[in-house]
């Protein structure tokens, strides 16, 4: 055991080698985000009554930020269970990330900033079509059959079958209302 303490780097570690620096600082965001996601999250409408007493819609989003605050309390103390691990961990955080990688936050950033704007089927036809294009998808084909099947596919099961209805978003300058 001593000598795993021996192979750890102090510049990452805190307080005698129980907190890894950098695990904490990501852990630290992780807990914030989800807590301001969690407060997002109560201001969410009640769920329709068509979904029954079962996990409702408004207690789901939740959970899962709870899970995932609880799982990133842990990862500072990762470095208790998996010493020999930290090393590589530490290394492979040295390589800068790839091009594909900021295109694509780029992108989903992008997305969300308009998506209010937009509206849900267009956000949701944008990136389908645009994330396939980014990644480097050849098949024009196939993604324009994902692109314009899979909006249409989540509109038939929320707005047909659940009751859910979108924001029009842009396409309501589309559709002129027949008063």
């Amino acid at each position: 055991m001593s000598k795993q303490k021996q192979k750890l780097n102090p510049a990452t570690n805190l307080v005698a080698g129980l907190v890894h620096k950098i695990d904490l600082i990501v852990a630290s965001i992780l807990i914030i985000g989800g807590a301001y996601m969690y407060y997002e999250a109560t201001l969410f409408p009640a769920a329709p009554n068509i979904l029954g007493d079962t996990l409702n819609a408004d207690i789901f989003p939740k959970m899962l930020i709870v899970l995932m605050i609880i799982l990133a309390c842990i990862i500072p103390f990762e470095i208790r269970f998996m010493p020999e691990k930290i090393a590589k961990i530490d290394k492979d955080r040295s390589v800068s990330l790839e091009p594909i990688t900021w295109k694509t936050i780029v992108l989903l950033i992008t997305l969300v900033s308009v998506a209010e704007f937009l509206g849900p089927m267009v956000t949701m036809f944008v990136t389908a079509a645009c994330f396939p294009l980014v990644w480097g998808e050849k098949n024009y084909v196939r993604i324009a059959i994902y692109s314009v099947a899979f909006p249409l596919f989540v509109y038939f099961v929320f707005n047909k079958l659940l009751g859910l209805f979108f924001d029009p978003g842009v396409l309501q300058y589309l559709v002129k209302p027949t008063n």
